[in-house]
């Protein structure tokens, strides 16, 4: 009975690791021949529920590479009407706090008018630390709610960015 229990108990954490795994895809231009990739957390909703008319947005982080250059972002389902933020031509810079494990650090980053993208401006060190976290917390002060946190899993990330990797290399 008891080896039974222990194959459930592992099964169950196999299929939870693999549940927080990161996207993987990439995109081949047809013009060029240029590979872009791109990896993704699960969708994650913010901690407490927004009200009307954001009850039912997600984000995701994601970092994306061409033969160039690598970027880190977070994506939300519905572009993010944000608070606090220094208008730019054509662009929102926004000032914020992101959490990675136990560590608190401040963090700047863009959104290009109505974009649902906001991109991190530090991509590598952002990229590093995605790499080594387990939890990424981040803060966002959304109009008409406050501060409004997503919480991410960082499991899978490494695998997923390494892979990324060599598909722009």
């Amino acid at each position: 009975m008891f080896k039974y229990i222990t194959i459930l108990f592992a099964l169950m954490l196999n299929g939870s690791q693999l549940f927080a795994q990161w996207d993987v895809t990439s995109d081949k231009d047809e013009m060029t021949g240029e590979v872009s990739a791109y990896c993704s957390s699960k969708f994650a909703s913010p901690t407490e529920r927004m009200d009307f008319p954001y009850g039912d947005v997600k984000g995701w982080l994601g970092v994306g590479c061409d033969g160039n250059s690598e970027w880190a972002y977070v994506g939300f389902t519905t572009a993010p009407n944000l608070a606090n933020t220094t208008t730019k031509d054509g662009y929102n810079l926004i000032s914020t706090r992101i959490k990675f494990d136990d560590e608190v650090e401040q963090v700047t980053m863009t959104q290009d008018w109505n974009s649902k993208f906001i991109h991190f401006r530090n991509d590598s060190d952002i990229i590093e630390k995605f790499l080594t976290a387990n939890t990424i917390l981040l803060e966002m002060n959304w109009y008409g709610e406050g501060k409004t946190y997503f919480r991410f899993s960082g499991s899978g990330s490494t695998s997923a960015i390494n892979q990324i990797r060599q598909s722009c290399n």
